[in-house]
């Protein structure tokens, strides 16, 4: 074994296990990349038609808010420096993700408040490539460690954040609701320590506090894509930028 950058090192690599592969082994590789190809296709229009269904909801579905932001993203040099699986992998289902830099994945552990300073983090090792950093970030989530937004607006670290904003922790009201159903102790109750209203958190005026472009609450999908032009904008002039976008639960 040898003790090597994996990113200086992997690309010779790989050209090295090309130039051994033989004729047959290419062939048998082309047919299976076939074949994977057309079963891509195949679930990518399925997610499209699922995507369409509440596409005028409000609030806003996060089908389209994936959409939305695909549509102005897509011909970027983007990565998407959160995770996915509390927004329903609604960026995996409908954009095209075909660099390893594209997606950094999740928390191991599924720890709360880890998305917003890991979405920093990541914003600034893009920094020196030049890369649009886009964090879909969970409302629950950011309430652990809120003065994350202060490092980045200090530091001027371009990222575009966009409020997953459901208004509760809804992993936990799903899971209450669950057990209340199998306890037959009724679920009216779930919302109790679950939910973030009365007040409602305006995140906008949040980030502003914090030094940063703030827009929002938006709820009406109609205003979703012209907000989230204008933070692009401010992310492209190389500083941070937030939405806060008013979402279904999940």
């Amino acid at each position: 074994a040898i003790a090597a950058d994996a990113e200086a090192t992997l690309p010779a690599l790989i050209e090295e296990v090309k130039r051994q592969l033989t004729a047959d082994r290419r062939r048998a590789l082309a047919d299976r990349g076939a074949r994977l190809a057309e079963v891509h296709a195949q679930v990518r229009s399925v997610a499209k038609e699922g995507a369409a269904y509440g596409w005028d909801a409000n609030p806003i579905s996060l089908a389209r808010l994936a959409a939305e932001l695909w549509a102005q993203i897509k011909n970027d040099d983007w990565s998407l420096v959160s995770w996915q699986g509390f927004i329903g992998g609604w960026p995996g289902r409908l954009w095209s993700i075909d660099k390893h830099h594209q997606y950094i994945g999740g928390q191991g552990a599924g720890a709360m408040g880890y998305g917003a300073p890991a979405a920093v983090g990541a914003a600034l090792a893009n920094m020196k490539h030049g890369r649009l950093s886009i964090n879909i970030q969970t409302d629950g989530d950011l309430n652990y460690a809120p003065g994350v937004l202060w490092t980045a607006a200090h530091h001027k670290i371009p990222l575009l954040t966009i409020m997953h904003n459901n208004r509760g922790y809804h992993q936990e009201v799903m899971f209450i609701q669950r057990m209340a159903s199998e306890r037959n102790r009724g679920a009216d109750r779930a919302h109790i320590g679950t939910t973030l209203r009365e007040p409602n958190i305006d995140y906008a005026k949040m980030a502003q506090a914090y030094g940063m472009h703030g827009e929002g609450p938006i709820a009406d999908p109609r205003d979703l894509s012209p907000a989230i032009k204008r933070g692009l904008d401010r992310v492209r002039q190389g500083e941070p930028a937030l939405i806060d976008v008013v979402t279904q639960p999940r």
